[in-house]
């Protein structure tokens, strides 16, 4: 397969997300900013403020890329702190566990028809 960025430079791509999705990433990435900035003016030091950081710089980034409907790529810490919540959301919210009684269910459900 060809290179599609054979440069290996910046490139912008759409960002093609349906309203539903848009205004849940919007409000879960200023909930996630507001956080660290907490975070970040607490007088207590943070074990890596620099990390915290680049973290929130990127949530800044994929909200300006969700409000024009484009993103620069690639962008590592975007990807690296968006990896890292959406899998603390994940445990936060049990998902594995919900998973597994909704598939569960559903096979209960297709055996009795």
């Amino acid at each position: 397969m060809a290179d599609q960025n054979p440069t290996a430079g910046p490139r912008v791509v759409p960002v093609d997300l349906p309203p539903t999705q848009t205004e849940i990433l919007r409000s879960e990435l200023l909930g996630w900013l507001a956080g660290l900035e907490l975070d970040l003016a607490h007088p207590e030091p943070l074990d890596d403020p620099a990390a915290s950081v680049r973290e929130a710089d990127a949530f800044r980034r994929l909200l300006t890329a969700i409000d024009r409907s484009e993103i620069e790529l690639p962008d590592e810490d975007a990807r690296t702190a968006m990896s890292m919540a959406a899998e603390g959301y994940d445990e936060a919210c049990g998902y594995e566990r919900v998973c597994a009684v909704h598939d569960a269910h559903h096979a209960l459900l297709s055996l009795l028809g």
